[in-house]
């Protein structure tokens, strides 16, 4: 054999291992992923709600406007609160509240406690509300998140981490880095049906052409704890790629 024959044979199993270890990494990182069978964004909220019944007779806000922490919202006029004023001496006695402010007629502005966005409006001017009842729902500003379920085996169960990177995969495919916030599962028939909070700063209201608000449905892709013989040269590879820009 000439020397020009053990080159190109040697060359040739160079490419060869080359392809079968860049193949095997790529079914390594595939095998240390899994996507989510349902996943959206969510939101906290509250619940502005009057502790007195009576009528609705100015509105503030709109469904979508933002609002300021103690910004007024709605105010009701009841005769339940104008007895309830009048104390055992007949002074007034003005409820104190960090969600509504009272004037000596009877009046009762409700505000905002949070900081958010309005999100439904469930009372107009005119409507009779009853104690109790909600007029509107605020989400928190800052409090998006990613909602992500998860159909695994028990031993993929136990490699999600918390703190484990996800992908939020938005409906045009631009894609939004995240972390494992909270994990909650419940195991039928040996599969573990896992429930993931995702929490991401990308998620801010509005960004992303406008998808970024609660209730779009995203895909979630969860990077799971690599057990693998590769991990660690994974690990190595993807450093080096970062290091070179890629």
């Amino acid at each position: 054999m000439t020397w020009g024959n053990r080159f190109r044979l040697l060359l040739g199993f160079v490419v060869v291992l080359a392809i079968v270890a860049g193949a095997t990494l790529v079914l390594n990182q595939r095998q240390s992923q899994v996507a989510s069978t349902t996943a959206s964004i969510q939101s906290v909220s509250y619940t502005v709600g009057s502790d007195y019944a009576g009528t609705v007779v100015s509105q503030a806000v709109n469904q979508g406007d933002r609002v300021k922490k103690g910004q007024p919202l709605f105010t009701v006029q009841s005769a339940t609160l104008l007895q309830a004023l009048t104390g055992p001496s007949g002074q007034k006695v003005v409820p104190q509240s960090t969600a509504y402010t009272v004037s000596s007629d009877g009046m009762l502005t409700l505000v905002a406690t949070e900081p958010g966005i309005v999100s439904t409006i469930g009372a107009r001017v005119g409507s009779f509300i009853s104690a109790g009842e909600g007029l509107a729902t605020i989400d928190r500003s800052g409090s998006l998140y990613a909602l992500a379920k998860f159909r695994v085996d028990s031993y993929d169960f136990s490699r999600i981490d918390q703190g484990a990177s996800v992908e939020l995969v938005l409906p045009n495919q631009q894609r939004v880095p995240g972390t494992v916030s909270v994990i909650r599962v419940q195991t039928i028939q040996g599969q573990a049906d896992a429930e993931v909070e995702v929490k991401s700063s990308g998620l801010t209201y509005g960004a992303y052409n406008g998808l970024v608000q609660p209730g779009t449905p995203v895909n979630a892709i969860m990077h799971l704890r690599d057990n693998g013989p590769f991990a660690g040269v994974k690990v190595t590879f993807s450093n080096l790629l970062q290091q070179i820009g890629l």
